[in-house]
């Protein structure tokens, strides 16, 4: 079981040269943008958040859309049911899916760390704390993907709708900003939205601070919650 596994990671990696191009823009030319947009608007000590927010960005458009997409396309080409046909189980073939294209975005991480540093000399105060949010939150996009590219038939509904959640999770929630900027009656919605944990929980590791811990553990709770409904979509199929 664990060599079909390994063999099915290797296959995900080859189709994702496919879009190197497209890589290769969005990893390099995209954050720079984003950098120099957000970063020299902002007052000195809310540039951590711009860098956390671009990561968070990556993370919710980059992680939960291609997973979902991916699983989608996989349906649709019969790729998907000739797997299962092989023996092989759903979950096995889904969460190769989902852990290759997770993978792949953690590439464009350092990239982002470095042009952070360079650009606006956002330093990372506890490696730790960051690797552990970083894990944190692919999990979690990860499963939000595979829950919309099992659950959604259509394919082309899943790529209308796994962008626009990526986008509606980037920028309706407390990424590029602290939550507090938020007015009460509303700042408890907030709550609600897995990005606002990876971002905090990302700002939270490049300050030093503990409490980062406790925002990656939501996300983990985000994260089994889709496992949850991941389990309960594949038996209904």
């Amino acid at each position: 079981m664990l060599s079909e596994f390994i063999n099915l990671i290797i296959m995900q990696f080859k189709m994702i040269k496919a879009y190197l191009p497209v890589f290769l823009f969005f990893s390099i030319l995209f954050p720079i943008g984003f950098m120099l947009v957000f970063g020299y608007i902002s007052i000195h000590s809310l540039t951590p958040y711009v860098v956390a927010g671009t990561i968070t960005f990556y993370i919710s458009v980059g992680v939960l859309t291609s997973v979902a997409q991916s699983l989608a396309f996989e349906r649709n080409a019969g790729r998907f049911s000739l797997m299962i046909a092989t023996g092989i189980p759903r979950e096995l073939y889904a969460i190769s899916i989902a852990l290759s294209n997770g993978i792949a975005t953690l590439v464009m991480v350092p990239i982002i760390l470095i042009l952070g540093s360079y650009f606006l000399h956002v330093e990372i105060r506890s490696i730790p704390y960051l690797i552990l949010g970083l894990i944190s939150s692919l999990f979690m996009a990860s499963m939000l993907g595979m829950t919309l590219g099992l659950g959604i038939r259509n394919i082309y509904a899943v790529n209308q709708y796994s962008t626009i959640i990526g986008f509606v999770l980037s920028f309706f929630a407390p990424v590029y900003f602290p939550v507090t900027f938020i007015p009460l009656p509303y700042r408890y919605l907030t709550f609600i939205e897995p990005t606002t944990y990876v971002s905090q929980a990302l700002y939270n590791a490049f300050i030093g601070s503990p409490t980062s811990l406790l925002w990656s553990l939501g996300t983990v709770v985000f994260g089994f919650v889709f496992v949850i409904l991941n389990r309960y979509v594949i038996k209904r199929q």
